[in-house]
């Protein structure tokens, strides 16, 4: 029992009652699922082969099903410059190049 009177234990719950409080708020989710989550996170307390899941535990499921945020391509690829634009020409006006030589390769056959 802790200090201030409440035990920790005042809201422990089971993973079932976990999901129903979770699907009352709309949330569908099963309880194989809200396991293995709470396994792999480390977020449950485990006494044999009982489970059961306290107020941060949950806070805890919960935080960790966030999806990351997608990459803004403006930051993650640069900036196009003057250079590259010029290196862009070069090599279109060196592709000309080529087919109108090959082009007069093959007219002159």
């Amino acid at each position: 029992m802790s200090v201030d009177g409440n035990s920790a234990l005042d809201g422990a719950m089971t993973p079932a009652s976990a999901v129903a409080k979770l699907r009352a708020a709309g949330i569908h989710v099963s309880e194989r699922t809200l396991r293995e989550r709470a396994r792999a996170l480390g977020a449950c307390r485990i006494i044999g082969k009982v489970m059961f899941l306290l107020p941060a535990d949950i806070d805890t499921i919960l935080e960790a099903a966030k999806p990351e945020p997608k990459i803004r391509y403006d930051l993650s690829i640069k900036r196009w410059t003057d250079a590259d634009t010029d290196r862009l020409v070069e090599r279109i006006v060196n592709q000309n190049k080529q087919k109108n030589k090959a082009a007069r390769k093959t007219r002159a056959k």
